[in-house]
């Protein structure tokens, strides 16, 4: 043993107020708690920033084609170039909308987005028959009387039901060569997106 004795606690030396050292802690704690509100709320900000950012270009009662980064008309960050992109604005509110796409011999697919840029459905050309999609999308309420009355015309249709009664739908249409880009631009104008008032079978 050489007589040295191990301390049992160390003591911290006082922070004095308005010193260069109580400043530095005071700085680091605050940045430290600006950094985790950041973190947190970046997944709700990205995905709000998405729908902002996809609303502008969005048709009414149509779908109109995504502008791509660079283009005039500012473009939309995150596009596929080898994909046309179409986006339409739904409102449930009123009506059920339905959703027409005729594109046989290649490849889409349609995802419903919601304010918070959640995908409450997609498919795509799979899913359908021999590539023409028949869909009907609908909120919780329109999709109950739907149940309650079916008809033959709701049995050939894809149903999509979602909870949010304001979605933007994204059609997506693979067009690797300019000339494919040409004959997608056709099929996204003659796609149809509109209100369906006539698919809910009037109350008794």
């Amino acid at each position: 043993m050489t007589g040295l004795s191990i301390p049992r606690h160390w003591d911290w030396p006082p922070l004095r107020l308005g010193t260069a050292a109580t400043f530095a802690v005071g700085t680091a704690l605050l940045a430290g708690a600006i950094h985790i509100v950041v973190i947190l709320l970046v997944p709700y900000l990205a995905k709000a920033d998405g729908w902002s950012r996809l609303a502008p270009h969005a048709g009414e009662d149509r779908f109109a084609e995504l502008p791509t980064t660079g283009s005039a008309e500012g473009g939309v960050p995150g596009l596929d170039p080898l994909f046309v992109n179409g986006a339409c604005r739904l409102h449930l509110a009123d009506a059920p909308a339905g959703i027409t796409v005729d594109a046989r011999d290649r490849f889409w697919s349609v995802a419903l987005y919601d304010p918070q840029g959640t995908i409450v459905f997609s498919l795509n050309d799979r899913t359908a028959v021999q590539g023409r999609l028949d869909m009907i999308v609908v909120n919780p309420a329109q999709a109950a009387r739907l149940r309650e009355t079916p008809t033959v015309e709701i049995e050939l249709t894809i149903v999509a039901e979602s909870p949010s009664d304001d979605l933007i739908a994204i059609l997506r249409l693979f067009a690797p060569t300019e000339a494919a880009r040409e004959d997608a631009r056709g099929i996204l104008a003659q796609s149809e997106c509109l209100p369906a008032p006539s698919i809910i079978p009037e109350s008794a």
